[in-house]
């Protein structure tokens, strides 16, 4: 993500709203089926308890059960509070909450009223790594887990990683790419960013001979949020894998559907989920609810109104 204090434009392309809801349960043929529900968030930066705590909060009160979460990278998965990066450390000297992975990395006392407190259980939840994570935890971790397609990265067994260039397979059928990193190609690409924080060619190139519904990646299609930036790789693997959904984050606090030359597949922007303006509640666009059945699927953002509900101040007790 672009750790930066901008004011949040405007969602671009229209509303930035998906197809809509499907129904609760879904008739294909003489079959009955379940419709699979999982709540996206963007950035979180550490604030992986208080996603679960909203998305326990949401399913609540909306009445509906969730498959699990999705998130777009940038997790901030630094467990060892002496490996930061820059950018971390900066915003962790004025945020605790930017080292929220360090709560669930051991059994804690905020993790378990979390995990094993009143409220919905939400599942699991599954990311892609962004730019700004420790990606030498990150890869010890791959290493162990040498025959899955995901690894836990806490104590808890809840938060997951999707392996660079693999697919998970998840409740409800969904398939699942991940592809770690963001682009240094493009001319306003960031040339100082970690080897392993760049996407690699092998790992598009696993995802384009794949089938899979939904991919997470980090950085966006080229071009598709600002010029001369992102990833050409990601628009070249949409136009060859054409999955259903491709969410990403990265670009701070915009949002909504993108255009590209993908027309199988619908691109959204997630904006960062970082309660820090505007009264310090959950930013518009930062987190949206895919709902998918079969081959089906629909995403919408959620209401801003009810994420205005959700702060920085009260999410421990929603």
């Amino acid at each position: 993500m672009c750790r930066c204090l901008a004011a949040t434009p405007a969602a671009y392309s229209g509303t930035g709203h998906g197809v809509g809801h499907l129904p609760t349960n879904r008739v294909i043929g003489a079959e009955v089926m379940d419709i699979a529900s999982y709540l996206i968030f963007g950035d979180l930066h550490g604030r992986i308890l208080p996603a679960f705590r909203l998305a326990s909060a949401w399913s609540q009160e909306h009445g509906v059960a969730l498959s699990g979460l999705l998130q777009v990278g940038d997790l901030g998965y630094f467990p060892d509070p002496s490996r930061l990066d820059k950018a971390t450390a900066k915003f962790a000297a004025a945020d605790p909450l930017e080292l929220g992975s360090q709560l669930v990395a051991s059994p804690t006392i905020e993790a378990d009223a979390v995990f094993h407190g009143e409220g919905h259980d939400v599942g699991r939840l599954w990311f892609t790594a962004g730019n700004h994570e420790d990606f030498d935890a990150l890869n010890r971790l791959d290493r162990q887990e040498r025959h899955g397609s995901s690894f836990a990265v806490d104590a808890y067994e809840r938060v997951l990683c999707i392996k660079d260039g693999s697919i998970a397979n998840l409740p409800g059928g969904l398939r699942v790419g991940a592809l770690w990193g963001i682009d240094d190609m493009a001319p306003n690409a960031r040339r100082r960013t970690p080897e392993r924080g760049r996407i690699r060619d092998s790992s598009l190139t696993r995802l384009a001979g794949a089938r899979f519904d939904v991919l997470l990646s980090h950085d966006s299609p080229r071009d598709a949020v600002l010029a001369n930036s992102g990833s050409e790789g990601i628009t070249s693997l949409l136009e060859l894998a054409r999955p259903r959904f491709a969410f990403f984050g990265h670009y701070g606090s915009r949002f909504g559907r993108v255009e590209v030359n993908a027309r199988a597949t619908e691109v959204y922007h997630l904006a960062g989920m970082e309660m820090r303006r505007n009264g310090s509640v959950a930013e518009a666009g930062s987190v949206g609810l895919l709902t998918w059945a079969g081959n089906e699927g629909a995403f919408e953002y959620l209401d801003d109104a009810w994420l205005r509900s959700f702060t920085r101040h009260n999410w421990r007790h929603r």
